[in-house]
């Protein structure tokens, strides 16, 4: 149950503007647009939290400041959505000293709509206390990789299944695309070591199996083509199937 929570406020914060490509930013440039007063661009930068592996407590400090500011201000439609952008941001922190302010607002005279993504913030705020490590280890970056790039390559690499299967969409939702995911999708796919009988573990793998394929890379269509006719999961094998006509 805490999964499918996670996994639906994670959807629901990737749709701005029509699932319009999410930006990156530096940690410096995450505070100044939370100090800012763009409401546009600080959704934009909540959006890209979600995968950005911060481990700078400065970044959600300066968010939590503009969430409590922005309480006041929470009468309406819009106000209230703004303040809920802001809240919902808190919980890619994975930092537990925001649990208390989901608390609050659940407990306290607030909107129902905030009270609504507080609740549902609180096992995002517990799933990212395990993702974050992940996300933010530095020690697999490689050097000539954009932070992005690296981030994604660790949550492809970890052995969260709901983490890299959120990779695996950001890769196609954003025609992310570099060679270096490429290749760890491939290496993936062909040690599929968390494979099994089981309906999240095979929409993980279709997921990856998609992200590789759409890339068009013809390099990659005999893992593909190996998935279709010899993964130990039949509806994986269906999957393949498909994405190879579609893309090859």
């Amino acid at each position: 149950m805490i999964k499918h929570i996670t996994l639906a406020l994670v959807l629901t914060l990737s749709s701005v503007a029509g699932q319009a490509l999410a930006e990156t930013f530096t940690e410096a440039e995450y505070v100044a647009i939370f100090n800012g007063d763009d409401i546009n661009k600080q959704k934009q930068a909540i959006d890209s939290l979600v995968l950005a592996g911060l481990s700078d407590p400065k970044v959600f400090d300066t968010l939590h400041a503009k969430f409590k500011a922005s309480l006041p201000q929470a009468v309406n439609n819009a106000s209230i959505d703004y303040s809920a952008w802001l809240l919902k941001g808190l919980a890619y922190s994975g930092d537990e000293k925001y649990q208390q302010t989901f608390n609050e607002i659940i407990a306290g005279d607030y909107p129902g709509k905030l009270k609504k993504y507080a609740k549902k913030s609180i096992p995002t705020l517990k799933q990212y206390k395990s993702w974050t490590p992940i996300l933010s280890d530095k020690s697999q970056y490689a050097a000539s990789e954009t932070r992005e790039v690296n981030v994604i390559a660790n949550a492809l690499r970890s052995d969260e299944l709901e983490l890299k299967r959120y990779a695996a969409k950001r890769m196609i939702n954003h025609s992310l695309y570099a060679p270096h995911l490429l290749s760890i999708l491939d290496s993936e796919l062909k040690e599929p070591r968390l494979l099994k009988h089981e309906k999240l573990s095979i929409n993980t793998y279709a997921y990856m199996a998609k992200a590789l394929a759409s890339s068009g890379n013809p390099e990659y269509k005999v893992t593909l083509e190996h998935i279709a006719a010899h993964s130990s999961e039949k509806k994986l094998q269906k999957y393949a199937k498909k994405y190879l006509k579609t893309y090859y």
